[in-house]
């Protein structure tokens, strides 16, 4: 890997573009002056000492002083170190934010619906969703999509979460929860569909999202009753086809996951069905 592949993910982590640069830049050298790391990194001279400084501050640098009148010289933390390091602080800075957040009194307004966009963005919100999920998780997608959100499927179902995935694409055999699918080969669905996801926690809050990895990827986060309810009769409604071309029995899986809605509705039509003409 090219050290410049350092700078974007150090970037991402809170560090300016000229201490990445740096950090990449003692990493690649070794100890050295200021003065190298600025015409090697590209710093100027008049910032690179200021650069360095907040580096050892930060811990991911160390500086060692001259001798006989020899420039003080900077050590890059090795990677390792810095990683463990950071990942201390984050954790450290997260657990102090939630239990912040659990002494604030009052519950800011929050919108019902919102958009997000990108294929990143949509499966960090579907991942969201799921790993904030209590009693129930209905989803549709696709095995690309399915396989990258299987490790936190998996903690869900661990959690007793009662998790339904369903696909017309043929899907891994290690997925968890009541799994339905017509097992077609995807790059044949490809031709004519395209990739959506759709997931629905606790039947209450619903992603609506397209993952095509493309510039028009985006999605639909709501926390909507009435549209979670329908996301979920819609998926209702593909594994009941399913079932009845397969047949396979999903009455018990439909109505642990419809509730009420579906034994209420067999009571009614039950009294009264349609009579036939003629």
């Amino acid at each position: 890997m090219s050290i410049a592949a350092l700078i974007p993910p150090l970037e991402a982590l809170g560090f300016t573009l000229n201490e990445a640069r740096a950090y990449a830049a003692l990493l690649q050298r070794g100890a050295s002056t200021g003065y190298e790391v600025g015409q090697h990194a590209g710093i100027p001279r008049s910032a690179v000492y200021g650069v360095l400084r907040k580096l050892v501050q930060t811990g991911a640098a160390r500086s060692m002083a001259g001798r006989d009148g020899e420039p003080e010289r900077f050590v890059a933390t090795p990677p390792e170190g810095l990683i463990a390091l950071l990942k201390k602080r984050f954790d450290s800075n997260t657990d102090a934010l939630e239990e912040a957040a659990t002494r604030v009194d009052t519950t800011p307004d929050a919108p019902d619906v919102y958009g997000v966009r990108g294929y990143l963005r949509v499966m960090e919100e579907a991942e969201r969703l799921i790993t904030t999920a209590r009693t129930q998780l209905v989803v549709s997608g696709w095995p690309r999509e399915l396989a990258q959100l299987a490790q936190e499927l998996k903690k869900a179902h661990k959690r007793k979460v009662f998790l339904v995935l369903f696909s017309h694409a043929a899907l891994p055999d290690d997925l968890p929860g009541s799994v339905f699918s017509y097992g077609l080969d995807e790059s044949d669905l490809e031709s004519f569909w395209k990739h959506r996801l759709v997931v629905v926690a606790d039947d209450a809050r619903t992603l609506v999202g397209a993952t095509e990895q493309g510039v028009h990827d985006g999605a639909v986060i709501s926390a909507t009753a009435a549209i979670a309810e329908l996301a979920t009769s819609q998926i209702a409604l593909d594994i009941t086809l399913l079932a009845q071309r397969t047949r396979q029995d999903v009455e018990p899986v439909m109505a642990k996951m419809l509730g009420a809605r579906v034994g209420s509705l067999d009571a009614l039509l039950t009294r009264k069905l349609p009579k036939k003409r003629g």
